[in-house]
């Protein structure tokens, strides 16, 4: 097992957090820890937030990596009158376990930052069918290309034909895993996701 960057600067952590939460099927423990004693302001903390779009949007950056891990995201649609309105996309759209994803995953981080300012969590669902080509699935890869990013990675469908979508993709293995799952979810007559160079 590697050593943590603390560790290997013999620092002491004055604080830990360990926080525990499911998303989808998964159970994560996390682990934060800082050198100051100062928590910091992001999920594992005890600090709440006003709630806006850009603050519930902030929340949820530090559950994305894990929906998108599984071919998935969510986008904040709306906040009004403390009603929250989140769009489960990629795989997570239509995936069994997406009402669990919801109720234990994204609305216990939500609640636990928001408090009582949070009347209610809805899912918005969307509805519209996509022809199969590789503008369409380029399209559909955009709600994932900031994290892609994020990860210094890139991804662009070449071409689909008969059932293949060949895909140039740079980026972690893991998140490679969630190109797939999403691209194939979105589109199923696509039968293979074929990453070139």
């Amino acid at each position: 097992m590697p050593e943590l960057p603390l560790k290997s600067q013999n620092l002491q952590p004055s604080s830990v957090f360990l926080k525990r939460f499911s998303v989808a099927h998964k159970r994560f423990n996390l682990v934060k820890a800082t050198v100051d004693g100062s928590p910091s302001p992001g999920l594992y903390s005890a600090k709440q937030f006003e709630l806006t779009p850009e603050n519930v949007d902030m929340v949820l950056e530090d559950v994305r990596p894990y929906l998108i891990s599984d071919g998935g995201n969510v986008e904040v649609v709306s906040v009004e009158d403390g009603v929250v309105s989140l769009q489960l996309q990629g795989a997570c759209e239509s995936c069994p376990s997406a009402t669990t994803t919801m109720k234990m995953g994204i609305e216990k981080v939500l609640k636990e930052k928001f408090g009582e300012a949070i009347k209610d969590i809805r899912q918005v669902y969307d509805e519209h069918v996509v022809e199969t080509t590789a503008e369409a699935v380029n399209a559909h890869l955009d709600i994932l290309r900031p994290a892609i990013k994020n990860f210094g990675g890139s991804v662009e469908v070449l071409s689909v034909e008969e059932g293949n979508c060949n895909v140039k993709y740079v980026g972690p293995e893991s998140i490679g895993s969630g190109v797939k799952a999403a691209i194939k979810e979105k589109f199923p007559d696509i039968v293979n996701v074929v990453f070139t160079d």
